[in-house]
């Protein structure tokens, strides 16, 4: 069974359509930490619809209900995640940050302890963090993401190179070619503008731990796609067919999955 950890601002809701895609509907449960923490009684649930893929904004955890259960998700660099996730929640009235976001600069939306997604946010969800928004993060809970990492997903696709990690992933998984869309792209005012040297400090400073992890799982991904021949000629041929073709195989499909 796989599993797709969403953690926000990473390029998620790209892979989640393209997920969608590669499996019926009713072989797709979805399930976020706000509707309550891996349990049996949702492994049960997961198990009686015969789900081959959970999807959502969720912890790493189901796998101790569900050995054979492996995850993927997307990782992305801390600077433009924090970036992107202010930016949705000071120009996005239905965020549940937004009224906050409002009366807050960057650095002191970072900085403000509202939620556990400003803080080392991809450590704590790869790592299960139990108190996500309040729980303290250490190089110990570094070190059991990275385990995680290691030992329990099948895919860690850095989202500034979105498209090798979803090629190989579909390589790895027998998927039909995975056509996209980019889904949710940031289109709100003031878009261009850079964050000044304090604003990146305190970034840094709340993400020091997601910093690690991300140039070390960037690194090792770097490692094997670079050598990949194979990928390098597919990549090209895919860019060029999703350029070209890939709208309409996305919306067929879409239409496929909602209505057929």
């Amino acid at each position: 069974m796989l599993a797709f950890v969403h953690i926000p601002k990473t390029a998620g809701t790209t892979l989640h359509k393209v997920i969608s895609h590669q499996y019926p509907r009713e072989k797709i449960f979805i399930h976020h930490d706000t509707e309550g923490p891996p349990s049996a009684e949702l492994a049960a649930r997961i198990e009686a619809q015969g789900a081959s893929v959970v999807m959502g904004h969720f912890s790493v955890g189901l796998h101790e209900f569900i050995p054979s259960l492996r995850y993927v998700t997307c990782l992305r660099d801390p600077i433009p995640r924090l970036l992107s996730h202010y930016r949705h929640a000071l120009y996005d009235p239905t965020h549940y940050l937004h009224r906050e976001a409002k009366s807050l600069t960057l650095a002191e939306y970072v900085s403000s302890g509202l939620s556990g997604e400003l803080s080392d946010g991809m450590t704590r969800m790869l790592a299960g963090v139990g108190d996500f928004h309040h729980g303290k993060v250490t190089d110990e809970t570094l070190v059991l993401a990275l385990s995680n990492l290691e030992t329990l997903f099948a895919a860690i696709i850095p989202s500034e190179r979105f498209d090798e990690g979803l090629l190989l992933l579909a390589r790895d998984l027998g998927w039909k070619s995975p056509f996209y869309l980019r889904r949710k792209v940031g289109h709100n005012p003031g878009t261009t503008t850079q964050p000044d040297s304090e604003t990146l400090r305190a970034i840094e400073e709340h993400n020091r731990h997601d910093r690690q992890l991300y140039d070390l799982c960037s690194a090792r991904f770097a490692q094997r796609a670079d050598a990949d021949t194979e990928l390098l000629r597919q990549l090209a041929r895919f860019r060029k067919t999703n350029s070209a073709l890939g709208k309409a195989a996305f919306l067929a499909r879409e239409f496929k999955a909602r209505y057929l």
